[in-house]
């Protein structure tokens, strides 16, 4: 179902396209009967004659029509590069956002790199060869009824060698399909073990976990191969086949029809013709069965693509600016797989204005529900408000322009220092600044080869944990956001660091902005107006923060 909704959601896109190319094929199709038509006025008409000027009108009207038939192949060959680019357009936007929309619990977020693959599978299959097979392929029943115009007992026998070829791509598909779903799953899993250690490729390296990870790796790309191989062998078999089937047939019909013109039955260029035709007639089903590992491979692609796609939710409608308020009702989340919540039933209000410190011990849930607040994760139960509505019902645009959010993991993506502080939107320099300034980060940027100009790339060798923590906290205050997600925001801090923390934590609640924090550090938990205290994926209690500190030293620590 998904994946007719998708298509139904590209049709207007490419209904045009599709249009010219079926007009552009009608031509093609019968610009190949030059060909077989040429051959018949030579045999039948020019040998009996000899007369050289009929030769040559003729070779000039063939060349003419072959011409023609070269610059419309040639057209129809941009339009499906076209349609493939509008393709892309269309789902390559959708595919991204959906690789970062909040993560569902019942849905594993997809890889980035593997839905790439998927499109980049999609887009290649729609402007190559196979897909122009599929589009010749109707035509074929067109070269069928000429054959039977010169004899109907030729018609009959490129009918049986259609059946034949139809037969040999039925077997074809169910011989594949089985090797190809084992090959597309364990690829993931090799993309994705791949891509994991690329990430933390320097854990792995001072750890010593290469020759194992090594193993690892190839261990799965060998299952990978071996089921990709399994598919190859069948397919290249029946592939064979088919070619075998269209050679034969092609030579058998100039027999058979030599057979019918030695009984006077068709003409000596109908026999000649009778072979071209059936050749064009075969030759798309033989690349269909030629590229029917390719096409499987498309099909899957597009299926996951579809089920990505579809699960976007529509866009909302823009609400009056928050003031801050966050509450949350009944909440609970559980991860993809797990049996157990992460989150149990939880029932929170934070007033606009308001600094909470969230602490508890290690899995006590602190950092998913930090990811629900900054709306990373959507609850399976309960609701999330942000000031009264649900989160969920938030323009995306003005939600991620309302809630500033530092994730435990510090990610800087490809690009300026100055553009992740962005957003990687538009922005002026001055906003830029503001947000830098307000994190402490100004000067520790500008120290920089480039400034706010350099390079991620280039600056990940320059810059410290605590650096990079303090630049996405300026990416997190950019545009003075009503609401602060931090989660565990001192963990990789120097003193200065740290400092500069509390003072912008501080500046923040001077604003009245709502700033919700994840740390076990007791100075920043004494900056908080109120402590929230979390074990095993519950609130057990929310206390003011000098009635908490009123505690014994030791319970604050281990909080």
């Amino acid at each position: 179902m998904k994946l007719f909704i998708q298509i139904r959601r590209l049709l207007p896109g490419i209904v045009g396209p599709l249009a010219w190319t079926a007009f552009f094929s009608f031509f093609l199709n019968l610009l190949y009967l030059a060909g077989p038509l040429y051959m018949m006025q030579v045999y039948d008409r020019v040998m009996r004659s000899q007369s050289v000027p009929t030769l040559l009108w003729l070779t000039a009207a063939v060349a003419v029509a072959y011409a023609t038939l070269s610059i419309l192949d040639a057209v129809r060959g941009q339009i499906l590069a076209g349609i493939s680019d509008i393709v892309e357009q269309q789902l390559g936007s959708v595919l991204l956002h959906q690789a970062t929309a909040p993560a569902a619990a019942d849905r594993i977020r997809p890889g980035g790199g593997l839905l790439g693959r998927d499109l980049d599978n999609v887009r290649q299959f729609a402007a190559g060869p196979a897909a122009q097979a599929y589009i010749d392929l109707p035509w074929a029943p067109l070269y069928l009824a000429v054959i039977t115009m010169l004899h109907w007992s030729l018609g009959l026998f490129a009918l049986g060698a259609a059946g034949v070829m139809m037969s040999l791509s039925w077997l074809s598909e169910r011989a594949a399909r089985g090797p190809m779903a084992q090959a597309n799953r364990v690829a993931g899993r090799a993309y994705q073990f791949g891509d994991s250690v690329t990430r933390y490729a320097d854990s792995a390296s001072t750890m010593g976990l290469g020759p194992g990870l090594t193993v690892r790796w190839q261990g799965l790309r060998r299952a990978m191969l071996s089921a990709q191989n399994d598919a190859s062998r069948r397919t290249v078999l029946l592939g064979a086949a088919a070619r075998f089937a269209r050679m034969f047939t092609q030579s058998a019909i100039l027999g058979f029809g030599a057979w019918l013109a030695i009984n006077h039955e068709i003409s000596g260029g109908a026999v000649f013709a009778g072979s071209l035709l059936l050749g064009r007639a075969l030759a798309p089903v033989e690349a269909v069965v030629g590229s029917w590992r390719g096409t499987l491979a498309a099909r899957d692609a597009f299926a996951r693509i579809a089920e990505v796609a579809t699960s976007v939710p529509e866009p909302t409608l823009s609400l009056p600016e928050p003031a801050g308020e966050m509450s949350l009702e009944n909440l609970s989340w559980t991860p993809p797989g797990a049996e157990r919540p992460a989150l149990r039933n939880i029932t929170l209000k934070i007033e606009a204005g308001a600094v909470l410190a969230v602490i508890g011990p290690s899995a006590a849930g602190k950092s998913t529900l930090a990811r629900v607040l900054a709306g990373a994760l959507r609850p399976a139960q309960g609701i999330v408000r942000l000031d009264g509505a649900e989160l969920a019902t938030w323009n995306e645009t003005q939600r991620a322009r309302a809630i500033g959010y530092l994730p435990q993991e510090v990610a800087l993506y490809p690009g300026s220092i100055g553009e992740n502080i962005a957003r990687f939107g538009a922005a002026t320099d001055v906003t830029v600044v503001a947000a830098a300034q307000a994190a402490c980060a100004h000067d520790m940027i500008m120290r920089l080869p480039g400034g706010y100009a350099t390079p991620v790339e280039e600056a990940s060798a320059l810059l410290s944990g605590g650096q990079r923590q303090r630049v996405a906290l300026a990416r997190a205050l950019f545009c003075d956001p009503p609401v602060l997600v931090l989660d565990e925001p001192n963990a990789n801090l120097d003193a200065e660091g740290e400092a500069a923390l509390i003072a912008a934590v501080i500046e923040a609640r001077r604003r009245h902005r709502t700033v919700i924090m994840v740390t076990h550090n007791v100075a920043l938990v004494r900056v908080a107006d109120f402590v929230a205290t979390m074990v095993g994926g519950h609130v057990m209690k929310v206390q003011r923060t000098a009635e908490f500190l009123g505690k014994p030293a030791q319970i604050a620590m281990s909080a």
